[in-house]
């Protein structure tokens, strides 16, 4: 005759145990922390998608400009709605051309209160020490169906970050 719970008995409880637990806790987790950023991407519009890129490619040839003591290049044609950063002494073929997003265009760009030409590439110098010009790119985003929105992207000259602001906004506004 077998007593549940006494010394003797052999059979086993139906269940898992403390460590077994943790180990299948430990394995979601360590998937979850490899899978959730790329997860936070989905769902998000092209032309944001863009800004973002944007903005970090902007920071980096900032800080580039300003650790380094190397001029970078930002090139903006208007006519394709792409931008190409170009580092110093580097790669002597030219990086691939980023566009704003289908359906984006540029409507603008005003370096240190200039409006500059749609016909034309504008140039956009990082220069050693951290100077760069204050800018403004204008662009309207007809991607979705209705009203075209317009978004206004203020490159700061203080750090080369981007604010991304709805609306055609001037230097003054910004």
């Amino acid at each position: 005759m077998s007593i549940p719970g006494m010394p003797g008995n052999k059979s086993r409880s139906a269940g898992f145990t403390l460590v077994e637990l943790s180990i299948v806790l430990f394995v979601l987790g360590l998937i979850l922390w490899i899978v959730a950023p790329r997860l936070a991407g989905i769902g998000e519009s092209r032309r944001e998608a863009a800004f973002r890129s944007f903005s970090a490619n902007s920071e980096a040839a900032f800080d580039g400009a300003l650790f380094e003591k190397k001029e970078w290049r930002l090139l903006i044609d208007p006519r394709a709605a792409s931008y190409r950063f170009i580092s110093p002494g580097g790669n002597p073929e030219p990086s691939p051309a980023l566009d704003f997003g289908s359906g984006v265009t540029v409507t603008g760009i005003t370096v240190e209160g200039y409006a500059r030409s749609m016909d034309a590439v504008t140039e956009i110098r990082y220069m050693p020490g951290g100077r760069m010009p204050d800018t403004l790119i204008h662009l309207r985003d007809a991607s979705r169906e209705g009203d075209p929105t317009d978004w206004t992207l203020h490159v700061d000259p203080t750090n080369g970050s981007v604010e991304v602001l709805e609306g055609n906004i001037s230097k003054n506004a910004a």
